[in-house]
């Protein structure tokens, strides 16, 4: 997978565009949902713990305040979170899944599983469990170069 001039961007380029061959088929789950892939990630963002800071969302998501501000909204309105200000700092509002936003988040982790299972499979398994590791080390690298930083 070298690029033809060897370099560091190129490879890079090039290991973006196979990643996003293995993993844009994600949003192949998003097919008759509810939720656009921007929202289904807002969800599954907040899916990783149990509260979560609106600026740290927005963080983590690099999305734009109004707009993550207005997918937040309708999730309210339609009972997916809680919103509420932080009990360390009242200024900072703190979010929330609810038992249905849970539920939302099991339904959209459930597809995003099946449309990678089938990707996977047009592999070999010790192909499927190399890329897997690789995928793992790349990110693990990231994260310790950027702390955490990233939005991923």
């Amino acid at each position: 997978m070298r690029s033809r001039d060897g370099d560091l961007v190129g490879d890079a380029r090039a290991l973006g565009r196979m990643y996003r061959y293995l993993v844009d088929g994600l949003r192949l789950s998003w097919e008759n949902a509810p939720y656009s892939v921007t929202e289904g990630w807002v969800i599954v963002e907040l899916a990783q713990r149990d509260v979560t800071e609106v600026m740290e969302l927005r963080r983590r998501t690099g999305m734009d305040p109004g707009y993550l501000s207005r997918v937040l909204r309708r999730f309210q309105a339609d009972r997916l979170i809680i919103r509420d200000r932080s009990p360390e700092n009242r200024r900072f509002q703190t979010v929330r899944l609810t038992r249905r936003g849970r539920a939302a988040f099991e339904v959209i982790e459930d597809r995003m599983a099946e449309v990678l299972r089938a990707r996977l499979g047009a592999f070999s398994e010790s192909d499927r469990r190399r890329i897997v590791e690789a995928m793992t080390s790349i990110s693990g690298a990231i994260e310790r170069a950027l702390g955490g930083r990233c939005a991923l």
